[in-house]
């Protein structure tokens, strides 16, 4: 693993190496510390607000933006980075889509903001809708949810990524010596959390339309299996009927409410040249899940992680 600021290797002199990221978060944050010197003698490159940070594993991995400097210390720095998905969970604008491909949409947000693109699937779904004073992350999720859902978004060193969730998956691995085979990475899990929870299911979606104070219902869609299993939990959804089909939008509710909410997760070892990131799918005992959020730091050349999980379906 090398770490550069401004194009300087300050590898040697790195300690506390950590970084995280989250499906909800576009934006993936690091944070390190940088020692200090007195010699006359010995020069190391301490990076300041604004610089430009990269890590390479046998690739490179990570490519952001020293966000915060604490100098407050006569021996380290203390850094927090993050990459360019940073911008945009800050950055705000007001845009109006008439009709416009969905591919075509992103594309011109990034064209504004000089984001460069790693990969845009080919998505033609069709948006019309006015996005008023909202980051230019909340307006990309916004139009992926329009496309049905269930992609992802991040950051690349090559700029933003959107792919499905379940295209992509992990396969974390480590040896536990140099000469030692191989080790599939969950299979020696540690710190392991489990749950699960009907607390937030919903089995029947109401879907209704209001005008001048008058409601009317346009559609019941129901689970009748889990019904009978838990007893009914149902969620009223308003819509417009001008822009909204009550179909589809009962059929997609049920869809995303109607499910035991699992939680899991657990912390690995892996490779140091591997990474384990949040939007990936891996595979635990048989079972796939999608990794909600990774935290990773490396101490003494090795890679620990923990994952957050949940199940689709």
């Amino acid at each position: 693993m090398k770490l550069y600021a401004d194009g300087i290797d300050i590898t040697p002199a790195v300690g506390n190496l950590s970084w995280q990221n989250s499906i909800a978060e576009l934006a993936t944050t690091m944070s390190f510390d940088v020692a200090k010197t007195d010699s006359q003698h010995t020069h190391i490159y301490l990076p300041r607000e604004g610089s430009i940070i990269q890590m390479h594993t046998n690739v490179e991995i990570f490519r952001g933006i020293v966000l915060t400097v604490d100098d407050g210390s006569k021996t380290t720095n203390t850094y927090t980075a993050a990459d360019f998905g940073w911008y945009l969970n800050k950055s705000k604008e007001t845009y109006q889509f008439n009709n416009m491909p969905t591919s075509k949409a992103i594309r011109k947000v990034c064209a504004d903001f000089n984001i460069d693109i790693d990969n845009i699937p080919a998505l033609e779904t069709k948006i019309t809708k006015i996005y008023f004073d909202k980051t230019i992350s909340e307006i990309l999720q916004d139009i992926l949810e329009q496309c049905g859902g269930g992609y992802n978004l991040d950051m690349t060193p090559k700029g933003l990524r959107i792919y499905k969730i379940g295209s992509i998956y992990a396969y974390p691995e480590f040896r536990l010596s140099p000469n030692t085979q191989l080790l599939y990475s969950p299979n020696l899990r540690s710190n392991v959390s489990h749950s699960v929870s009907i607390e937030d299911m919903k089995n029947s979606i109401k879907v209704i339309t209001e005008t001048d104070g008058n409601y009317s219902v346009k559609k019941v869609v129901q689970d009748t299996d889990l019904i009978d299993k838990f007893g009914l939990l149902q969620e009223v959804v308003t819509i417009d009927p001008e822009k909204e089909n009550a179909d589809i939008v009962a059929q997609q509710k049920l869809s995303e409410l109607s499910k035991i909410q699992e939680s899991y997760s657990f912390e690995i070892i892996e490779a140091v040249d591997s990474y384990t990131r949040a939007g990936y799918m891996i595979s635990v005992d048989g079972i796939d899940y999608v990794i909600e959020s990774s935290g990773h730091n490396i101490k003494n050349e090795v890679h620990y992680v923990k994952l957050d999980l949940y199940k689709i379906g």
